[in-house]
């Protein structure tokens, strides 16, 4: 699980990258209304990797946890594929998906596959044992005080997200009617 975690890790640091460079700085999509539809994908994730920055480097999955966690890795790959196809028309009175953030996308998912592979190659012996969360810590105190603080980051920068959404979209409704 060590490598899962380390991993992990690198997802995080290259996800709060891209919500501080692109999301935030250079195109501020939690103030343009084009980008509500894009926000709700982004406010899904807060939960998700909240979830995942606590759980894979502090907990061992036995049984049916493997599945459930297996099947927040599937809903997130879900959540990827809606967000890169709103992305496009979110973006494009914004100039367009700069390059720099297209790239930064490639790479996490590139890591992200690997973390999945990784994940599985960990857990997979565990499938047939009872189902349970076991305490079992799987990296340095260090790293796992920081993921927790990225879980921490990431819930809040999730809120916004949904928060700007429905920000937009009710102004955006408003706006429509007058």
């Amino acid at each position: 699980m060590k490598t899962a975690v380390y991993l992990l890790f690198s997802l995080g640091l290259l996800g709060a990258v891209d919500i501080l460079i692109f999301h935030s700085v250079a195109h501020g999509i939690r103030s343009h209304s084009h980008a509500a539809r894009e926000l709700v994908a982004h406010s899904l994730r807060g939960p998700t990797y909240a979830i995942l920055f606590i759980l894979i480097p502090n907990f061992r999955p036995q049984g049916l946890c493997v599945c459930a966690i297996a099947a927040l890795l599937l809903f997130d790959v879900a959540v990827s594929i809606c967000d890169f196809a709103l992305e496009r028309e979110s973006r494009r009175l914004l100039g367009g998906l700069p390059g720099g953030e297209y790239v930064l996308h490639m790479i996490i998912a590139m890591l992200f596959g690997a973390f999945v592979v990784a994940f599985l190659n960990s857990t997979v012996s565990a499938l047939h044992q009872p189902t349970l969360l076991r305490y079992a810590p799987a990296a340095p105190r260090w790293l796992r005080g920081l993921l927790l603080a990225m879980a921490g980051g990431i819930l809040v920068s999730g809120l916004q997200d949904a928060r700007a959404a429905f920000r937009l979209k009710r102004f955006g409704s408003i706006c429509q009617r007058g």
